[in-house]
């Protein structure tokens, strides 16, 4: 067995929570660190992954509000969903960094020995492991971090069954990260084809044969603060003519999604039953209210730091006050 296989200076099992998301390479990174300490040390290193969804994640980060510390919550709940180590429910580690500082102070290990260890194997190792180039290392990690975290994505939507759209934004002239969308087409599936075939601009106005409408170049023209954000008005700003797959207005197609949480996706109807064209919005935060009211046939999950941000813009009557457009959108086929 390679000399890497030493004992804990700390001389209690540490049981070493990580939260993230699973499709985010660096979550992936941080779950290839401990796994490994937890084989060089069995006894001392007890690794528990919670690795899911961009909701899962959020959810636990209120979970252990008493043991993060509150800039740093605020910061990973608005700004993106980074990995972080909580150790026997009571220190709290925010990063890879953090997480692998912790690690050579508990064990004997170098942050090479870590590093090479984990990119390549303890039980493979070289007796001068210590003197191991830390940049092929890294170079390895992050290469398995890529491919798992890929592998971990491609599982969620083949076990998941659903379809998946994209939607990119811009604000002011800046693009934000690419927003996810999870259709849930067995129970709205005339609800989410539509959606689709806007997302392709795919859509025929039935005003003019030769014209296709899509969601490219349509504004966020309304964000109710603390409520939705409302978008993909085709022809308008809000107050366009309906438009859909079928022509005009469609029918309320199920009400089975609940509005329980932040991300929902549901359909921008006219004040009336039945009256769903092209416009959608997305929840800001749970609205049960809406609940047999409106139409939801998605959810985000990943992207929702960008729904926040859209949240959170400076409105006039509920309009942004800089421009917010959709500038990219389609099918997620891979």
């Amino acid at each position: 067995m390679s000399r890497l296989k030493l004992t804990s200076t700390g001389g209690s099992s540490l049981i070493c929570e990580l939260v993230g998301v699973q499709r985010d390479p660096q979550f992936q990174r941080c779950r290839l660190i401990l796994q490994e300490l937890s084989v060089l040390f069995p006894h001392v290193i007890l690794p528990k992954l919670q690795g899911g969804t961009e909701h899962a994640y959020l959810d636990r980060l209120r979970d252990l509000n008493d043991v993060i510390p509150r800039d740093k919550q605020r910061l990973l709940q608005h700004q993106r969903p980074d990995p972080f180590v909580v150790v026997n429910q009571r220190l709290f580690l925010a990063d890879e960094d953090e997480l692998i500082d912790f690690a050579v102070d508990k064990t004997r290990l170098s942050r090479a020995e870590l590093l090479a260890a984990v990119a390549f194997g303890a039980a493979t190792l070289p007796p001068n492991t210590a003197t191991a180039p830390t940049v092929d290392a890294e170079a390895a990690l992050q290469a398995r971090a890529e491919t798992a975290a890929q592998e971990a994505l491609f599982r969620y939507r083949q076990v998941s069954g659903n379809q998946f759209c994209y939607l990119l934004f811009e604000v002011d002239g800046v693009t934000l990260p690419r927003v996810e969308i999870e259709l849930f087409h067995r129970e709205c599936p005339k609800t989410c084809a539509n959606f689709v075939a806007f997302c392709e601009g795919r859509v025929p106005d039935v005003d003019d044969e030769h014209k296709m409408l899509g969601y490219k170049g349509t504004r966020v023209h309304r964000v109710v603060a603390g409520g939705w954000l409302q978008a993909g008005d085709v022809l308008g700003e809000g107050d366009g003519a309906l438009r859909s797959l079928y022509g005009g207005a469609f029918p309320d197609e199920c009400y089975s999604v609940p509005f329980d949480s932040v991300g929902v996706v549901a359909m921008t109807s006219r004040g009336a039953p039945h009256t769903n064209g092209a416009q959608f919005f997305i929840t800001l935060a749970p609205q049960p209210w809406l609940q047999r009211k409106q139409v939801a046939f998605g959810r985000v999950v990943s992207g929702l730091t960008t729904v926040q941000k859209l949240g959170q813009l400076d409105t006039l009557h509920e309009r942004p006050c800089v421009p917010c457009t959709i500038v990219d959108a389609g099918r997620i086929t891979d």
